[in-house]
């Protein structure tokens, strides 16, 4: 049996009844299009308001910061938009006894924070450049400093999606956000120069392998939540 034979009984079966696995392109839209922006951003209006205000204050804050602690702020920084969407929305949800409702039972509680957290990154990505572009002061800092920010908004993501996975508590996104938070503060008051001395010393190389292997594991680890708990929903 040829290419063509094989192809042809395929199409046969499945118009049969069967329906064919979607693809994870196909399976991201599928669920984009059917929750909407609005349900994924938790409420479209608050998300661009907390954006704009984290945006806001942090744009003030690189302004005053000292110019030796550059990169100690832009990397503390870069992952605040995704960790604040990430965790109020996924407290909000989560706290509410309506939540599986109101994903119209066709998705999972897991299916929903991993879209969530594609668009967050995304997010994420365009706040950090906005971050790098403010704290550099010319391009080639901003090109040796982006990479380095990416990184740690890579782990900083990777990290949220395992505990929104593996911590079913509603607290568990606020919890991981504020233990983030007190560490990238904590850090730099700590060690002060070293520490500052040391983000600066990161090859450029490094934090682009870092970034690039936390965006595999991501996608990993977004396309397993996505398609091993499908039995467990009416899609």
């Amino acid at each position: 049996m040829d290419d063509h034979e094989k192809n042809k009984s395929i199409d046969y079966i499945l118009s049969q009844g069967l329906v064919r696995p979607q693809k994870m392109r196909e399976r991201i839209s599928d669920m984009t299009q059917t929750l909407g922006l609005r349900f994924i951003f938790w409420d479209t209006g608050y998300s661009l308001f907390f954006s704009a205000v984290t945006l806001t204050l942090v744009l003030v804050l690189s302004i005053v910061a000292p110019d030796e602690y550059r990169h100690s702020f832009a990397v503390a920084a870069a992952p605040l938009v995704f960790l604040l969407l990430g965790a109020f929305t996924e407290t909000a949800e989560r706290a509410s006894g309506l939540y599986e409702l109101k994903q119209t039972c066709r998705y999972t509680v897991q299916q929903v924070a991993a879209l969530r957290v594609i668009f967050y990154s995304v997010a994420g990505v365009a706040f950090t450049a906005a971050i790098t572009a403010v704290s550099a002061n010319d391009a080639y800092e901003f090109l040796s400093l982006f990479p380095l920010c990416l990184s740690a908004l890579s782990v900083c993501s990777v990290l949220f999606l395992y505990v929104t996975r593996y911590l079913v508590g509603k607290w568990g996104g606020m919890v991981y956000s504020a233990v983030w938070v007190f560490m990238s503060i904590a850090l730099p008051f700590s060690f002060r120069e070293s520490w500052e001395t040391l983000l600066g010393a990161v090859p450029i190389a490094l934090s682009v392998a870092i970034t690039v292997l936390g965006a595999v594991a991501l996608a990993y680890q977004i396309k397993k939540m996505l398609s091993e708990v499908e039995h467990y929903a009416v899609a």
